[in-house]
Order: C-alpha cells, then sequence, then structure tokens
C-alpha cells in the first residue's frame, strides 16, 4: 500500500535560492512514514504505550531537480517490509513538471526499556501491506559505509534548541542540514547541488551537545563525510558520503 499526499513548498522548505532544501526532503520523507504508520494503526501513541519506537539507521536521497518556493509536490512513501528488527521504507517526490527526488531509508524496531534491538512483533507487521517496489537498485542495507574518516575540510557548527525531537535528540533531519551547510560552505563548486547523499545515524546526539564537528574527504570524486563530537573525535554521530549534481 502506498500513501501520498500533496503540499506546496513554504518559506520554511527553501534556501536563498527559493529551492528545496535537502534536509526539508528528509523532513517530507519523516512525516510521511509517520503519517503511514498513523493510517494503519502503529503510530507513535501506540508504540509509545508499548515501550517501542522505530530509529531511523540509514537514508538516501537521490536529488533529480530542485523545485521552488510555491510548487506543488506529491509526496508518496511505502513499505517493503520487516527484515526481523530491520524495516525497509521507499519515497517518491514528484511534481507536474515530473520526478524531483526518491529516497531510500532502513529502520531499526527499539525496545526504549529494555534498551535493546527487538524483532518487529507479529501484530504489527500485519498491519501493513508491503510494495515490492524499489527506488534504488542496490539495497541500502548492504552499503558499506566509510567509519572514522580524516576529514579534508571540516567546521564546526553550533546546535540549537529547536533541533530537538520529542525523544530528546537532534532530529535526524537536522544531520542533513549539517551536511547541506558542509557541502556549501567548504566546496566552491560552480552552481552544483548535492545530487545524492547517503548516511547512517551511529548514535544519537543528546541534549548535552552544544556543537558537532563535521568534515569530509574526496575518494575517486565522491565525497565521504562524518559528523562528531568536537571534544571526542572518536564519538561518530554519523557517517556517510555524498556527490554533487553534473
Amino acid at each position: 500500500m502506498k500513501i501520498e499526499t500533496v503540499r506546496e513548498i513554504n518559506f520554511f522548505d527553501i534556501d536563498s535560492d527559493q529551492t528545496l532544501r535537502v534536509d526539508a526532503m528528509a523532513r517530507f520523507f519523516q512525516e510521511m512514514a509517520i503519517l503511514h504508520s498513523i493510517r494503519v494503526g502503529a503510530g507513535p501513541d501506540v508504540l509509545f504505550s508499548r515501550g517501542v519506537i522505530w530509529f531511523l539507521n540509514r537514508l538516501e536521497i537521490q536529488v533529480v531537480r530542485y523545485p521552488l518556493l510555491g510548487e506543488k509536490l506529491k509526496i508518496t512513501t511505502w513499505s517493503r517490509g520487516f527484515r526481523r528488527h530491520t524495516g525497509l521504507r521507499e519515497y517518491c517526490i514528484e511534481s507536474e513538471k515530473g520526478l524531483v527526488a526518491k529516497g531510500s531509508s532502513v529502520w531499526i524496531f527499539f525496545d526504549v526499556h529494555r534498551k535493546k534491538i527487538m524483532k518487529v512483533p507479529a501484530d504489527i507487521e500485519s498491519l501493513y501491506q508491503f510494495e515490492s517496489e524499489k527506488g534504488f537498485e542496490d539495497e541500502l542495507v548492504n552499503w558499506k559505509t566509510c567509519g572514522k574518516i580524516e576529514p579534508e575540510k571540516e567546521l564546526t557548527i553550533s546546535i540549537r534548541y529547536g533541533d530537538f525531537d520529542v525523544n530528546g535528540h537532534v532530529n535526524n533531519t537536522i544531520y542533513l542540514g549539517f551536511i547541506e551547510t558542509l557541502f556549501h560552505r567548504t566546496f566552491v563548486l560552480g552552481n552544483k547541488r548535492l545530487g545524492n547523499v547517503k548516511i547512517r545515524f551511529a548514535r544519537e546526539i543528546s541534549r548535552s551537545a552544544e556543537s558537532v564537528r563535521v568534515g569530509c574527504n574526496c575518494v575517486d570524486g565522491r565525497y565521504r563525510f562524518n559528523i562528531y563530537d568536537p571534544t571526542d573525535g572518536n564519538r561518530l554521530y554519523a557517517d556517510g558520503e555524498f556527490i554533487a549534481m553534473d
């Protein structure tokens, strides 16, 4: 079963060029995942009452075109199924002008009280109708991440009060904002934009953190990045890679 919604790009979604930001795309994806779960009867309230949550482990976004302020978008999501404690989900953003972006994500089912990963319960799994359609040929769950790198370029970004979500951690979509900031502040690539980004969320950023360090290096035209604790370089919050648009 696919879930769709239509929304218009507003001022909170755009950058200084009046084009949709990548972190806004990630926010749309996250909101659609929540909406899907609510519609089938497994929304946040249901999960919280059982002491369990989904947390986002991996995300890939491929941008085809950056739409402008005021454009109407159709956003679609569907679940590809569960593999023990793992959920696979796909996304698509379209407009009247065609495909805007597509995404894929890997979610982990987690027992909050026991603080451990757990298999998705059968009664929750039965609520979903799965679709086999894939957004990407390669499975994101099989992607080998870069781990800790030696950055060639890096910067420190302050964490704001509004970056934290209901779980008391920096929201996953903010990580994409960190990557966009790194890309646009450290790379002078003409008018190029982010084309593809893959990210693995390694650990949460808690309320005690005041800033993060974001760094990257380049290997064969592909930029690998780390988001980490500036006071402890071994505390890795996320790693991944990005490619600029042609």
